[in-house]
């Protein structure tokens, strides 16, 4: 499938949203901590899940997602 429109494009979106979807999955396999909040923003040029995650000694953290997809033609 040509992608004819990246600002953002659906497979960046539906990517973002796979995983906000996951975030359970990736909490199990954190060391120490949680997380305690999280923030999608899929109409960004490029989508972001950011999640913000306490650690064990209260601490908090913020980690960011940002999908970006090449354009067609450039993967090797």
């Amino acid at each position: 499938m040509k992608t004819k429109y990246y600002n953002p494009s659906t497979l960046e979106v539906n990517f973002a949203k796979a995983f906000k979807d996951l975030t359970q999955q990736l909490e199990e396999r954190l060391d120490a901590g949680k997380v305690v909040d999280i923030t999608s923003i899929h109409d960004a040029d490029n989508p972001m899940v950011i999640y913000k995650l306490k650690d064990n000694e209260g601490d908090l953290h913020e980690v960011v997602i940002q999908i970006i997809q090449r354009p067609d033609g450039l993967v090797s």
